[in-house]
């Protein structure tokens, strides 16, 4: 992880706060690949497969507590979308939100998965 997350928000500065999902897209970078554009975890160098596996749960935690409030949000504005008071149309771009972060989620997990398999006996510096 590239940083800390502070005792009070107040403390933090933009270095430490973490920021899983640009760590993860940036980890992706340094991840090679194989012919067949998969990961060549066999060919990483352990810090990237640690941080990527990091990363990774961190931004699996942020999308399952987002999806969850998401939902939470929808039950209370339902009645409200039904009187015209919300537009459904505006909802439904947030449905189709939820759709692509539920398919990205499986795949983030076994990135993870992979990344610590590999790494399991790595002690580091």
């Amino acid at each position: 992880m590239k940083g800390k997350h502070p005792i009070a928000p107040e403390m933090g500065t933009p270095d430490m706060i973490r920021r899983p999902l640009r760590d993860l897209i940036a980890g992706f970078a340094q991840l090679p690949t194989m012919p067949s554009g998969e990961p060549d975890y066999d060919e990483a160098e352990p810090d990237v497969l640690v941080s990527l596996a990091e990363s990774a749960g961190l931004a699996i935690q942020i999308m399952h507590q987002g999806l969850s409030a998401i939902g939470l949000l929808y039950a209370h504005t339902a009645d409200q979308i039904a009187a015209g008071q919300i537009k459904a149309v505006h909802a439904a771009p947030l449905g189709r939100l939820q759709a692509e972060l539920g398919e990205l989620l499986p795949y983030i997990y076994r990135l993870s998965s992979e990344c610590r398999r590999f790494t399991a006996d790595y002690v580091g510096d």
